[in-house]
């Protein structure tokens, strides 16, 4: 018959621990939701704006997962992340064209003309019918929700960024001429 290995024979506990230090090792990270672990690389960009006040709790996980291979290929989960920091970037854009009106400009370009905030491809839609989208095969208009994604995370930091460059100022001033 069966026998169960005694629990002393298998130490889980120190095999969680040797995998931990080897995902640690090669730059990736535990990340939990919904009861689900996922191991995804490390972004400094994405974990520093996952982690910033701008970001409500429940978008921070899709930011981190972004480049997890599950969402690979997955270009409406994509579009719904970029969509959802679209709109947070909305509420900030005056404060991020002043940082850099060109920057602002692409970015929201970007949103407005890749059918992630408005429909591009539905040729009755005058206005916002984007042929060039409507002929872009997946693989490439993924690598512009990618592109953006990663612009959205740069803006972030931008806006972040804006605080610090004012203590530094401050810190200036104090140390006088």
């Amino acid at each position: 018959g069966y026998l169960p290995m005694p629990q002393s024979a298998i130490n889980v506990q120190f095999y969680l621990m040797q995998i931990a230090q080897v995902i640690e090792k090669i730059g990736y990270m535990p990340l939990n939701q919904d009861g689900f672990v996922i191991y995804v690389e490390k972004s400094p960009a994405a974990i520093s704006v996952a982690e910033s006040e701008q970001i409500p709790k429940e978008i921070s996980y899709k930011m981190i997962s972004y480049n997890h291979h599950s969402m690979r290929g997955n270009l409406q989960e994509k579009k719904n992340t970029i969509l959802k920091l679209a709109e947070l970037l909305e509420a900030k854009r005056t404060e991020l064209a002043k940082v850099d009106s060109k920057f602002c400009s692409d970015i929201f370009y970007l949103f407005n003309n890749l059918n992630i905030r408005h429909n591009n491809v539905d040729p009755s839609i005058n206005g916002k019918f984007k042929q060039a989208v409507v002929d872009m095969p997946p693989e490439k208009l993924e690598h512009w929700y990618d592109e953006t994604y990663q612009l959205c995370l740069l803006a972030f930091l931008e806006l972040d960024n804006v605080e610090r460059t004012k203590k530094v100022a401050q810190l200036k001033a104090s140390f006088g001429k």
